[in-house]
């Protein structure tokens, strides 16, 4: 079901630090901390010895001491010490995961080591690009991943969902188009001449706007949304809105999801006060929509017909991502050597 020679963003880079972080990636529980030198790392949260939950040891220095046996594993998984003997067992060595840091994101490599290069992380330059802006969230869903993405590639809910805040009655009514982009799926919906939904009236004071939605879908789940408005009036981008939403989502297990986000903006950039602002408005408009994919999934799990999803047009960008996903499993599971 997962994707595993792929970058997943393991944490946001702030969030790491001189404590053992227990969190489940892929549906394999893992510790994430940094070294004394600021390294990331990432181990299994699996004492080799006895199966012991290293998250609930201690971090001394470089080493993480099993709360069990007391024995010592380094950064790379090595035992380095086991009480009362001086001889170590070359078996004794947790399993580690090749980690990077990029875009204000730690990113975790679950596959094969081999192909673990840095230069395949997903481009998120927004977060750092000179005249943007970055407000970082995350969200905890308990639902697949796929249907975070489902929702990210069709805006359509907007309208229903969102009322209040960016959804207005144009997004469900302005039909999308979907193509392929430098092999990536994109979803263009424009909407000129339109009322401004209340978000951007109250961060811009716009009213009657050309607004747009380009998303993009890219493996494992990675989903950029640029999304703006400017005067109908005028076409003055100065004065519009334009953001870019960048969408994370990193399987934890089959049915919950660590779904990573960024609003990073070229506008009234250094305006600390308005980050707060938008950070608490997209905080609600995911807490929105985590509400709505938590009860789906239920319904998906215990319907005990196992009826499958159905589309209609506004899910084109979702069906060609959900493809894209299977193909990528198709292809990895054959390149697995026989057993």
């Amino acid at each position: 079901m997962f994707l595993r020679n792929q970058w997943y963003v393991a944490a946001t880079a702030k969030e790491l630090g001189r404590a053992l972080t227990a969190r489940t990636i892929l549906s394999e529980p893992l510790i994430l901390y940094r070294t004394e030198a600021g390294a990331p790392v990432a181990m299994e949260d699996r004492c080799p010895h006895r199966a012991a939950p290293l998250s609930r040891g201690k971090l001394i220095g470089d080493v993480v001491q099993c709360p069990y046996h007391g024995m010592d594993f380094a950064a790379d998984g090595k035992c380095v010490r086991v009480p009362g003997q001086e001889s170590i067992p070359p078996r004794l060595k947790a399993r580690t995961f090749p980690m990077a840091e990029k875009h204000g994101w730690a990113w975790i490599w679950m596959g094969d080591a081999a192909k673990a290069d840095p230069a395949l992380i997903h481009d998120y330059h927004w977060n750092e690009e000179p005249g943007w802006d970055p407000v970082f969230g995350y969200t905890h869903v308990k639902a697949d991943y796929r249907l975070v993405v489902d929702n990210l590639m069709d805006l359509t809910h907007e309208t229903f969902v969102h009322p209040t805040s960016i959804g207005q009655t144009a997004v469900a009514e302005t039909p999308i188009t979907t193509t392929m982009e430098n092999g990536k799926v994109k979803v263009t919906r424009l909407m000129p001449d339109i009322p401004a939904p209340p978000l951007f009236a109250k961060l811009r004071g716009l009213t009657t706007i050309d607004r747009w939605q380009h998303i993009y879908f890219d493996l494992p789940a990675h989903i950029r949304i640029d999304a703006g408005g400017v005067p109908a009036d005028t076409k003055d981008r100065a004065r519009g809105l334009n953001w870019m939403v960048q969408n994370a989502m990193t399987p934890e297990t089959e049915r919950s999801t660590h779904y990573f986000w960024a609003i990073s903006r070229c506008f009234e950039v250094g305006d600390a006060a308005l980050s707060n602002v938008i950070h608490g408005q997209i905080t609600n408009i995911f807490q929105e929509d985590c509400a709505i994919l938590e009860e789906q999934q239920k319904r998906i799990d215990n319907d005990p017909l196992r009826r499958p999803l159905l589309a209609t047009n506004c899910d084109a960008g979702g069906v060609s991502a959900r493809k894209m996903i299977e193909q990528a499993l198709a292809k990895e599971a054959q390149a697995q050597p026989a057993e």
